[in-house]
C-alpha cells in the first residue's frame, strides 16, 4: 500500500511540473471604433511586464500576470484625445509544443486575455471606459535555453467604451526568462 502510494505521488508531481518566469516587451494598440463621429485614430505603443506559470507537457497551460500601459488617440467632434491606459492582465492559454528538443521548443496557443482598467480614464469627460475587458488571443513563441520569445495578437471581445463603441486590437512582442 505504501509503494502504491509512493508511486502514486511521484507520477502527480512528474505531470504537473511547472516552469516559472518573468517577462516585458513591447504593445502596438491598434484600436477599432464603431462610432462614426470617431475620426483619425491613430496607432499607439505601449509596454507590458509581469509573471508566468507554465506547464512543461506538450500540450501545456499557461498563466500569466501582467501589468501594461498603452495609449489611444482620437478625434471626436473635432477635439483630440490621447487616453492613456494602466491595466492588470491575467492570459490564461492552452498551448502545444509542436518542437520540443533539448536546446529549443516552438510553441503555439490561445486562449482568454481579463483585462483590468487601475485608473479611472479621463482623457474625455464624455466616454466612460469599462473597469474590466475581455480579448480573446493567439501567441507563438520560442525557447531557447531559458529565454522565451513570443508573438502575441488580442483581438477584444466586448467594447472598451459604449459610447466610442471601441474595441482593442495589440500585437505584442515580450522577451522572457524562464527559472
Amino acid at each position: 500500500m505504501l509503494l502504491a502510494l509512493g508511486l502514486g505521488m511521484h507520477v502527480t508531481t512528474q505531470a504537473q511540473e511547472v516552469e516559472f518566469g518573468i517577462k516585458a516587451g513591447a504593445l502596438y494598440n491598434m484600436p477599432s471604433y464603431g462610432n462614426k463621429a470617431v475620426s483619425d485614430s491613430d496607432s499607439k505603443f505601449g509596454f507590458q511586464a509581469g509573471v508566468f506559470a507554465r506547464t512543461t507537457e506538450k500540450l501545456y497551460v499557461e498563466g500569466e500576470l501582467a501589468f501594461s500601459s498603452f495609449k489611444s488617440t482620437y478625434t471626436l467632434e473635432s477635439k483630440k484625445f490621447a487616453p492613456t491606459f494602466y491595466q492588470l492582465n491575467l492570459p490564461l492559454q492552452i498551448g502545444y509544443r509542436v518542437v520540443d528538443t533539448d536546446k529549443m521548443v516552438l510553441r503555439t496557443s490561445i486562449g482568454p486575455q481579463f483585462n483590468y482598467n487601475l485608473k479611472a480614464n479621463s482623457a474625455n469627460g464624455k466616454v466612460d471606459y469599462k473597469k474590466l475587458n475581455y480579448d480573446g488571443f493567439v501567441n507563438i513563441g520560442t525557447d531557447i535555453d531559458q529565454f522565451s520569445i513570443d508573438l502575441r495578437y488580442n483581438h477584444a471581445i466586448n467594447k472598451t467604451s459604449n459610447e466610442l463603441e471601441s474595441r482593442n486590437r495589440m500585437i505584442g512582442l515580450s522577451l522572457g526568462y524562464r527559472f
